[in-house]
């Protein structure tokens, strides 16, 4: 009989969700199930077998360095026109921790070969990862071509996801102001009528935050408004570079932006011909420059349920430009408040994935968009993922 195989990757903590999940999944047709360290084998009703074998970074941390490195490098020699989503597919790679080949046995029957197929992306679903066909075309849990050897994908924009369980490796335990703060945000959820998860741990607990300094807060949100504006402009009805890249100029004579910018933003403003995917990743930059600003004590964060307000914001920067920074035109918000909000936003995030994971709507009027890049900006703000780069941060939900 025919051997069918793919391959699943995820970023988790807990390595042993994956077979359980399986074994969970295909309990309806299954015969025996026997799970043994990292290989397991799944014997359906019609005594076929699907083979499953596991490397994880907790016990074989080279062989996975080695396989995602190849992985990732393999990628980056694809042609592509979408730069943006493949230089997040590839750090995307470099993130897996757990890889698990599978092999099953195919027949005629088109019927059971997309039910084994349709189950392993719910497996995929339930860990947050990711299916590999062996045309090299990676597809998140939903079917959605992320990427494929000959550079296409059906995402316009896209950020590496991790497992939340992977965030309580080797954690200290949440204190009680932690669970303070989490029952804050349940209190906000409920009124607002947004589903959660009362067991999602906070992404940065207390004794663990460092929040950044305001002066690297300005800055930061001084370069986002550069890129921001470069992209709205690249995405007019007439787009023109060289106008773009003036309304930069301006914003770097009253702010000094120049040296601030991080490689990727470099890389983005210096391409002559950036693609329209580039262009919108970027614009969406405004939002999260709006947390930054916030985060100063100059602007208020509304509900997540609309952009912000990009002419304001646009004001504020050119009215303010002879003072050579955006500090002093708020009070900058409190350590508390911040890690409030930062929660917050992390459940606001967890629902949208939910949400999309399900193929539904965002809840309660949420825009993903905006929640997702409030996420990103409040995880840099705070000092996740061990106080990261602002190209490096990894949410996770």
């Amino acid at each position: 009989m025919e051997k069918a195989n793919l391959t699943l990757y995820t970023v988790i903590g807990d390595f042993s969700r994956v077979a359980e999940s399986m074994r969970v999944r295909f309990q309806d047709v299954t015969k025996m199930f026997t799970p043994e360290d990292d290989r397991w084998m799944i014997l359906l009703q019609d005594d076929t077998m699907i083979r499953c074998s596991m490397m994880e970074s907790g016990s074989q941390a080279d062989q996975v360095a080695e396989h995602t490195e190849g992985m990732a490098n393999y990628f980056a020699r694809v042609d592509s026109p979408l730069t943006a989503i493949k230089e997040e597919v590839i750090r995307q790679i470099q993130c897996f921790n757990c890889i698990v080949g599978i092999e099953f046995e195919l027949d005629d029957n088109q019927d059971r070969t997309s039910y084994i197929i349709n189950t392993f992306y719910d497996v995929a679903g339930d860990v947050n990862g990711f299916l590999l066909y062996p045309s090299m075309s990676l597809f998140d849990s939903k079917g959605k071509l992320l990427f494929s050897v000959k550079g296409e994908s059906e995402y316009e924009t896209f950020r590496p996801v991790a497992n939340s369980d992977l965030l309580e490796v080797g954690r200290p335990e949440a204190g009680d102001v932690d669970q303070a703060r989490r029952e804050r945000s349940f209190v906000r959820l409920k009124e607002a009528g947004v589903p959660y998860m009362e067991h999602l741990p906070c992404e940065v607990l207390d004794c663990e935050a460092m929040i950044r300094k305001p002066e690297e807060i300005a800055r930061r949100a001084e370069a986002l408004f550069a890129v921001a504006l470069y992209s709205e402009v690249m995405l007019s009805e007439n787009p023109d570079r060289e106008e773009a890249l003036g309304f930069v100029a301006r914003v770097d004579e009253g702010y000094h932006i120049m040296d601030e910018f991080t490689p990727l933003e470099r890389a983005y403003l210096e391409n002559p011909s950036p693609e329209q995917y580039d262009c919108i990743q970027f614009l969406w930059r405004y939002e999260c420059c709006a947390v930054l600003l916030w985060a100063l004590g100059i602007v208020e964060l509304p509900y997540p349920s609309a952009i912000c307000d990009v002419p304001y914001i646009a004001r504020l920067f050119f009215d303010h430009k002879e003072n050579g920074t955006v500090l002093g035109l708020g009070e900058i918000r409190d350590r508390q408040e911040i890690l409030d909000e930062a929660d917050l936003t992390l459940r606001y995030d967890w629902a949208c994935v939910d949400a999309r994971v399900k193929g539904e709507e965002a809840p309660a009027s949420l825009d993903g968009g905006v929640v997702m890049e409030r996420h990103y900006a409040f995880n840099w703000l705070i000092g996740a993922s061990d106080w990261a780069e602002w190209d490096e941060i990894q949410p996770t939900t």
